[in-house]
């Protein structure tokens, strides 16, 4: 039974892991772009980057709270 749910937590945790990751990459780049040393020379790529970090912080935050029970679930199920 116990490795039955393990894989299910397992199956859960890589789901969020799958929709997690995409948001996560556009978040960084828009943060390498903000903080790159000429960023502010072009305002064009740094008010789309700010933008972009603003709609992955936004859908971020609700994955975030999946994503925390997801990883609960699986660590409490894991054998000591």
């Amino acid at each position: 039974m116990t490795q039955a749910i393990s894989q299910s937590s397992l199956t859960r945790l890589k789901r969020y892991l799958a929709e997690y990751r995409p948001q996560l990459e556009k978040a960084i780049t828009a943060i390498k772009i903000l903080e790159a040393p000429d960023s502010a020379s072009d305002e064009e790529a740094f008010t789309q980057a700010l933008a972009d970090l603003h709609v992955c912080a936004t859908v971020l935050e609700s994955y975030s709270e999946g994503m925390v029970d997801a990883i609960d679930q699986f660590t409490e199920e894991q054998p000591d």
